[in-house]
């Protein structure tokens, strides 16, 4: 896999990881529905969702794939 495809890959999945774990601490308690959620709580969430992404694809996009050694 290239290491585009992986860095893309990682970011959509830790983004995701992150907007929704943000989201379901939101959700906690008794009486809660998306209704319920505050627009603090989804900014929080959507700001989550950036972080993740850029962070991880730019991380995962720094380390490049290894040669295979030839034995």
């Amino acid at each position: 896999m290239s290491t585009i495809l992986k860095a893309v890959f990682s970011a959509l999945a830790s983004g995701m990881i992150a907007f929704l774990s943000s989201l379901l601490t939101a959700l906690q308690g008794e009486n809660t529905g998306f209704a319920t959620i505050t627009d603090g709580q989804w900014v929080t969430a959507l700001l989550s969702l950036v972080v993740a992404v850029a962070g991880t694809g730019t991380v995962t996009y720094q380390v490049r794939n290894r040669t295979p050694e030839h034995v």
